[in-house]
């Protein structure tokens, strides 16, 4: 019996060995596309961004081009990094050529390009990219909307570069998300009448929209720190999708194509409320992300808290109305359980602020279920500042149980603190007294 077993596997390795030879054989990259082919920068030192230009005979007009990236890791075991196939930007089509765009986010690599046609690819020629790879530490960053640029507020190290972003081709751009390592910010703007959501590119300074058509979306909510979804209008109701599924990222990960929205149900908002009542501040999930903290405008001027649940849809959370209603999260960290799914615990809730009155101020309250009937409740204020206005808050993935925020005062101007949960201490950015900023976002 195990002798038969032995053989049974022997045969089945050497079927796979040739059906692996002759894969290699008949492999995409010695498919005949186009004749006369070649790189023109072939065998050269390229930048991230610089065009680069293939010509041939035969190109057709659904053709496409992908790259595969090899880049030295230095370690015995494994001395090679591999990235591939990751599409190419074409930025002109000929009929014996194009020209497409080195990418940006990417190691110093060998780069071999492709001509991709109906799943079949040929191998045009190769060139040496520089190192694109952006910044992995996080910079706070400031929306300045009189100016209508975007700038590097401040960094933990000595930074040289591009300091300044113009903004003016979105001049509303906010409710600003950071994908990590995307080096870029996702906002909503105003476009043909629709809010939508778009990316402002740091490495090229231009604008991509992350959605293909003119959807209404109510508001972004970043996720783990690996995707970003929104709540959009694609049909008569709202639900949620990914629309981050196309950015890139310093962090090898391959770029698809196109957005896949999540096969969820869609809702109406709940009566008396309408899609520009919304926007002005990110949405929160909480843990478990089936729920997201929302905040709404009234017609009253006032704002009200509002719940997602992409299974149930929109509710209100009665009791509340304010002049400013602002979601927040942080992460907290948890004794070791030996379950990795355990050591991480999200708090969420939101930011009230009351311009006049016995609550007036600013104060800080938790979102969590009654533990008797498992509704979720606001619970008492764990921070009272009743001589601030709170304008922004935003945090950073790689601390724990911290939450910056953007004041507003009348005698101060506009000014910026940490608030550490384990200490309960604020901490000033002395550098970023009165400074012009209408909302502040962590990103790298």
């Amino acid at each position: 019996m195990t002798k038969n077993k032995l053989f049974a596997w022997a045969i089945t390795l050497l079927c796979f060995s040739l059906t692996s030879c002759s894969d290699e054989k008949d492999g995409p990259s010695k498919k005949i596309l186009v004749t006369n082919a070649g790189v023109t920068e072939a065998n050269q030192t390229v930048k991230p961004g610089d065009i680069v230009h293939i010509y041939g005979d035969g190109f057709q007009e659904g053709d496409q081009v992908d790259f595969d990236f090899r880049w030295d890791l230095g370690e015995p075991l494994f001395p090679e990094g591999y990235l591939g196939p990751v599409s190419a930007e074409i930025v002109e089509r000929h009929s014996n050529g194009m020209s497409i765009r080195m990418p940006y986010r990417k190691p110093e690599s060998r780069v071999e390009i492709f001509l991709n046609r109906a799943s079949e690819r040929m191998s045009l020629g190769k060139v040496l990219l520089a190192d694109g790879q952006t910044p992995k530490d996080f910079r706070l960053y400031g929306i300045n909307e009189t100016d209508k640029t975007i700038e590097r507020a401040y960094a933990e190290e000595t930074v040289t570069g591009k300091k300044t972003w113009d903004m003016s081709a979105h001049p509303d751009f906010r409710s600003v998300v950071n994908l990590q390592k995307t080096y870029g910010l996702c906002g909503l703007a105003k476009e043909n009448g629709v809010q939508q959501p778009f990316f402002l590119d740091f490495c090229t300074g231009e604008w991509k929209a992350l959605s293909f058509y003119d959807y209404n979306t109510l508001a972004l909510v970043i996720g783990s720190g690996n995707d970003i979804a929104a709540i959009q209008q694609r049909g008569k109701g709202y639900s949620l999708y990914n629309v981050s599924a196309g950015l890139e990222q310093s962090n090898y990960a391959t770029k698809t194509r196109s957005n896949f929205p999540m096969p969820e149900p869609q809702f109406e908002l709940p009566e008396g409320f309408t899609p520009e009542q919304f926007g002005d501040y990110p949405g929160v999930f909480m843990q478990g992300n089936e729920i997201i903290l929302l905040s709404a405008r009234k017609g009253n001027g006032k704002w009200v808290p509002m719940l997602y649940n992409y299974r149930n849809g929109f509710y209100v959370l009665e009791g509340i109305e304010a002049d400013v209603i602002i979601p927040f999260y942080f992460g907290m960290a948890l004794p070791d359980s030996g379950s990795p799914s355990l050591l991480y615990q999200k708090k969420v809730g939101y930011m009230i602020y009351y311009s006049s009155g016995d609550n007036r101020g600013s104060s800080f309250r938790l979102l969590e279920s009654d533990k008797e009937s498992s509704k979720l409740q606001l619970q008492e204020p764990f921070v009272q500042l009743s001589d601030k206005k709170v304008v922004s808050i935003t945090n950073r993935l790689d601390r724990i149980g911290t939450i910056t925020v953007l004041f507003s005062d009348k005698e101060e101007g506009r000014t910026t603190s940490d608030f550490d949960w384990n200490s309960k201490e604020w901490t000033d950015y002395t550098d970023l007294s009165d400074m012009p900023y209408n909302s502040v976002v962590w990103a790298n």
